[in-house]
């Protein structure tokens, strides 16, 4: 993999962020390209995206993605706190 990326996004609550995780884990079963592998984990600082992708092309699309899929998950998830 030549290009990679890496997010942490972290809320004021831990449930916030759990339920955006439980939300966008369906996801990752299935690749939106064979040129991207992504990873989405919950750890001690809140949510970790990586993106590995095979060039700087496909990582921007890749991003793009997740991060407007986040997004989407977030405005729907914080609607109820």
């Amino acid at each position: 993999m030549k290009a990679q990326a890496r997010f942490s996004l972290t809320s004021e609550t831990q449930e916030l962020i759990s339920d955006i995780y439980q939300s966008l884990l369906p996801e990752t079963d299935e690749s939106i390209s064979d040129r991207s592998v992504v990873s989405l984990s919950l750890e001690k600082e809140g949510l970790v995206l990586d993106i590995q992708s095979s060039d700087i092309i496909s990582l921007r699309s890749a991003l793009n993605t997740w991060l407007r899929l986040i997004q989407t998950a977030y405005d729907a998830a914080s609607a109820s706190y």
